[in-house]
């Protein structure tokens, strides 16, 4: 499960890095596919995924009680988003995309972090107290 967050974390990277320096990037993509019924499965299904992932591997990271609470996280959110439906997951992306636009290169700065969190989390050696 390590290998997977470290991609996640990768991947979190390389969306804040673009989000630095070509935002539209993904704003496009986002405005032109919120509609479609997969994004509304994709958001559900990754987050529940990797919210999982993140709750059972949390004894294995440098920070158990913070990956745990993120993983939480990631599994409310899916529930939010499930229980919200499709029409009302497409305004709230409307939305986020309207008001973080402005706010790209700091939502970049952010996601970069959390990418490196959670490679930094999950590498090396734990040691036992």
């Amino acid at each position: 499960m390590k290998p997977t967050i470290k991609i996640f974390g990768i991947l979190l990277i390389l969306a804040g890095v673009s989000l630095i320096f070509v935002p539209e990037i993904i704003f496009d993509f986002l405005d032109s596919n919120k509609e479609e019924f997969w994004v509304y499965i994709v958001a559900i299904v990754v987050r529940l995924v990797l919210g999982a992932i993140l709750i059972l591997s949390a004894k294995q990271s440098r920070h158990p009680l913070a990956i745990k609470i993120i993983g939480g996280m990631f599994v409310l959110a899916a529930l939010i988003f499930l229980f919200m439906g499709q029409q009302n997951l497409q305004e709230f992306i409307a939305t986020v995309l309207t008001v973080f636009t402005p706010y790209a290169p700091f939502v970049g700065l952010v996601s970069i972090a959390f990418g490196s969190f959670f490679i930094y989390s999950f590498s090396g050696r734990i040691r036992k107290k």
